[in-house]
């Protein structure tokens, strides 16, 4: 079997349009994630039972239970529930963002409370309050540590827009799959479809490596 390069040259701006759409699921993803993620970690180490208890159900059961069930849950579930149609688009972004900010969380949460607490009695002497003491000592420390986990996670969250598939959501594995079908050559297209997921992981994946290298040098 020939690789026919031309079918993947004529459906090129067909499988662009897939990217797009894959990294804005992902960006959104993401920024859902990162906020959620960290206040779940505050609540998780508040002390405070009424916040941390619910925190904890929440990542346990995001954690354990499968996106994909999830991105199908919000997509046919939470219109019902919220009397308010969801585009498959809001749909995957939103599960996904859940979906990554209860793994957030427990990184996030495991960083901050390896800060060594001679750091945190120190802020006190200083007469920081709470919200500087986390703005200016706590968290720029927490970073460092949290930053090799944090990478994988998003490299994670970046393959996982492909189960948006299963809600018809036209990121790029959907718009392979029909590519697929119209064309009956699965053997170019999905191959594509493969190398495009790691040159859009790839070089998120360099950069981290990169940051972290530098923050570990004290470049930053």
């Amino acid at each position: 079997m020939e690789f026919d390069w031309k079918v993947i040259i004529d459906y090129f701006p067909d499988l662009l349009a897939g990217v797009k759409v894959t990294l804005s699921i992902t960006i959104l993803s993401l920024l859902i994630g990162l906020v959620f993620g960290l206040a779940l970690a505050l609540a998780r180490i508040s002390g405070w039972k009424i916040i941390s208890w619910p925190a904890y159900v929440y990542i346990e059961f995001f954690r354990t239970t499968p996106p994909l069930v999830q991105i199908v849950w919000f997509y046919f579930v939470v219109p019902v529930i919220i009397g308010m149609e969801l585009s498959a688009f809001q749909a995957a972004s939103i599960a996904l963002g859940l979906n990554i900010a209860a793994f957030f969380g427990e990184i996030f949460r495991t960083g901050i409370q390896g800060i060594d607490k001679t750091q945190i009695d120190a802020t006190r002497v200083l007469g920081l309050g709470s919200i500087d003491s986390y703005r200016y000592v706590i968290l720029p420390q927490a970073f460092r540590i949290v930053l090799p986990p944090t990478t994988t996670t998003i490299m994670l969250l970046m393959k996982g827009t492909s189960l948006a598939t299963a809600i018809g959501t036209l990121e790029l594995m959907r718009v392979g799959q029909l590519i697929s079908l119209e064309t009956f050559r699965p053997f170019e297209i999905l191959t594509a479809v493969a190398l495009i997921y790691f040159l859009i992981t790839y070089p998120v994946a360099y950069g981290m490596r990169r940051l972290e290298r530098k923050m570990q040098i004290g470049e930053i």
